[in-house]
């Protein structure tokens, strides 16, 4: 991508991700974004463009999962300071670090936004059209979807879903009084861009996302929002067509974050040539041999590690300095953000809550504890009922996803919505003010329509 254009791109994303005053002046020497893309290949270059926010380290490369985890019941930040000491107080404020992801996230949207305005632009193919628009559509759902579930109250915290999420940008021009839309429609607008994208999207499309990949989030959206019919259809469609392979071998816990990539994997990112190793951020907080910047506790390494039986126990790790995951320790490697074992949990799941299609959720459930244990686990019989059946399904969970995605903070958030009794770390219930982020204060210092969540407190 060009200088030119990646100044324009910088300086819209300031415009349209933060609450500033509208700048009213062109700096010498750079294009208006009407003027920056003219060719396919401009939107080809867009479209590559929008994965970087995606893979940093302040998205998807390591901060999601470190906000995530200080605010589940996994990590112990009691010797952290600073304002991720906050966040881990559930005190987040308008200074406690919360502007990285929300900005690296609009900086995506924003690209995805300009990408479906030049569409047009793509005229080598019909294919390649809907390819690039599936793209921009997938990528402004997973990252407007990631934002609401750390910045707003879960789904179902109202009857109605009308409590305030986020702001839904589907322009890339700048709207500086904008206010928040409601969690239903942030909702309703990543199920429109995901079920545009499935349709639009190849089904293999080398290392982007394919129209696996969007049914792949259709089903994780469902099941963040507790439909768990609509999550087990998509889970299953995923499993049976995609071409991705659960992993049965006892290896598997070496081959999740390798390289070559997981068989497993359905949607994943790379590190790509002379830009050096990503996700530098989930080594070192979890590795003993990086920084540990981030342990877990003795009760997570316990349950993790306590098993000898248990080949997951090499995730876990045990020496001077602390407890900690070493899932992601190596320097290069292919990080699959939607896996064929998370399918599986959630079709299992699902089918479990709606007690139906035990025989499959059965299925799943024992493959991933024949896996896991080496068959010294007795499997659940065809008997099994659906609660056993949901029992150990979020138990394995629990421990197949640990510091994945912040996996753990949503599913505490999702069971309360649930009806269930569900709580984090010293009993800090799944919807106090402290379970969300507060939002940059850039977005409601200049915009009286903005307004900001309540300020933090869960004990």
């Amino acid at each position: 991508m060009s200088y030119k254009k990646i100044i324009t791109i910088l300086v819209a994303v300031v415009m349209a991700g933060m609450g500033c005053k509208k700048l009213e002046f062109t700096p010498a020497g750079i294009v208006s974004p009407t003027d920056a893309y003219k060719t396919e290949a401009d939107v080809r270059d867009l479209v590559s463009g929008m994965y970087l926010p995606i893979a940093g380290g302040n998205f998807y490369g390591g901060r999601i999962q470190r906000v995530s985890e200080l605010m589940s019941d996994v990590a112990d930040g009691s010797a952290i300071t600073g304002y991720d000491a906050d966040i881990y107080n559930f005190r987040s404020s308008a200074d406690a670090g919360t502007i990285e992801v929300y900005r690296d996230a609009y900086n995506a949207i924003m690209r995805a936004n300009t990408t479906i305005e030049n569409i047009e632009l793509v005229t080598s193919s019909v294919a390649t059209k809907n390819n690039y628009e599936g793209q921009a559509r997938f990528v402004r759902a997973i990252n407007h979807f990631e934002v609401v579930k750390l910045y707003a109250q879960p789904y179902g915290y109202t009857a109605d879903n009308g409590h305030l999420g986020i702001v839904i940008k589907t322009r890339s021009e700048f709207e500086g009084s904008r206010s928040r839309n409601t969690v239903k429609e942030v909702y309703d607008a990543v199920l429109g861009d995901l079920y545009k994208a499935q349709d639009l999207l190849p089904a293999t499309n080398g290392v982007f996302p394919t129209k696996w990949a969007a049914k792949g989030y259709l089903a994780r959206v469902y099941f963040q929002m507790n439909k768990m019919d609509s999550a087990y259809k998509y889970a299953n469609e995923v499993i049976i067509g995609s071409g991705a392979t659960f992993d049965a071998s006892a290896s598997f816990a070496t081959k999740r974050f390798n390289k070559p990539v997981t068989s497993e994997a359905i949607f994943y990112l790379v590190n790509e040539a002379g830009q050096g190793p990503r996700f530098g951020g989930l080594r070192n907080d979890g590795n003993i041999d990086q920084s540990l910047a981030l342990p877990i506790t003795a009760a997570a390494y316990t349950a993790g590690a306590g098993n000898t039986n248990d080949v997951r126990k090499i995730w876990y790790t045990n020496v001077t300095g602390g407890f900690g995951i070493s899932k992601y320790r190596i320097a290069d490697f292919v990080m699959p953000v939607l896996h064929m074992t998370e399918m599986k949990l959630i079709r299992a799941e699902a089918a479990a809550s709606l007690n139906q299609n035990l025989t499959t959720a059965i299925g799943d459930i024992n493959d991933i504890t024949n896996r896991a244990y080496g068959g010294t686990k007795p499997p659940l019989p065809v008997s099994a009922t659906a609660a056993a059946v949901l029992a150990l399904v979020r138990a394995e969970r629990k421990l197949e996803m640990v510091y994945e995605a912040g996996d753990r903070l949503q599913q505490v958030k999702r069971i309360g919505a649930k009806g269930e009794p569900s709580v984090s770390r010293s009993n800090a219930p799944w919807n106090c003010n402290g379970m969300v982020l507060q939002f940059p204060a850039q977005e409601f210092n200049v915009n009286v329509n903005f307004l900001p969540n309540p300020s933090g407190g869960c004990l």
